[in-house]
């Protein structure tokens, strides 16, 4: 029997619709952030909107340190974190190979941290807000830094160091008065080892070490030098 025209269309509009929604991962909303490619997808638009604040915010800050960044990538603001080990021990992650950010809404980290808490504080707004910045940090840099050997302490040495730059004075204030390691003196401290072990004293000597007048943006220069390798596995 054929099939009348009006249902083939309906058939493809609902096919249509099924892979919008698949595509966006259940998001109720998606936004482009001006200038750049970065597409943000999150249920609430107040979400869209404080992270389309704080991924213009990084790009300022990395654009102000040298960093030839990259910003074409999405980011998903989601309720559950699926396909990846472990994924019950994350809040959020890059996936690089799809190059999307994939991290808990404000709502499901709480839920997360409810018998927990995150760099030794209880999760706020303010807390969350700096996870989205740690995550945009690892999409706008993985450029500089995917064919270097042994680049995960420095992925992360400039994840976290712009986390923490830019997060409100008060919130670091109270981490930093939390965690009161000193910043790492040397080079060879700095490994994935160390992150892996303990996430938020890494993140404080990081920290400590990057905002050193000999340091800084001159150290990011360094850590993606083809030259330079972090993290010497010899």
């Amino acid at each position: 029997m054929k099939q009348p025209i009006w249902l083939k269309i309906f058939i493809i509009l609902i096919v249509y619709a099924g892979q919008l929604v698949y595509s966006t991962g259940l998001a109720a909303h998606r936004a482009r952030c001006p200038y750049t490619n970065v597409h943000i997808y999150a249920e609430k638009q107040s979400d869209i909107t404080v992270v389309g604040e704080v991924l213009t915010e990084a790009i300022s800050f990395m654009v102000e340190a040298g960093l030839d960044i990259q910003d074409t990538f999405d980011i998903h603001l989601i309720e559950r974190l699926e396909g990846f080990p472990q994924q019950n021990l994350y809040l959020g992650v890059y996936k690089q190979q799809i190059n999307e950010i994939h991290i808990l809404s404000y709502e499901s980290c709480k839920r997360r941290c409810l018998n927990d808490c995150c760099c030794g504080i209880e999760l706020t707004r303010k807390l969350h807000t700096s996870l989205i910045v740690h995550e945009i940090a690892h999409a706008l840099t993985v450029n500089l830094l995917e064919n270097k050997t042994g680049c995960i302490a420095a992925a992360e040495y400039i994840a976290y160091t712009t986390q923490f730059s830019l997060m409100p004075a008060d919130l670091r204030q109270r981490i930093l008065a939390d965690i009161t390691n000193e910043g790492f003196v040397n080079d060879v401290e700095i490994t994935s080892l160390f992150n892996d072990l303990s996430p938020s004293v890494f993140a404080v000597k990081a920290y400590k070490h990057f905002i050193r007048p000999e340091n800084g943006k001159m150290f990011y220069k360094k850590l993606t030098s083809e030259q330079y390798i972090l993290d010497r596995e010899d």
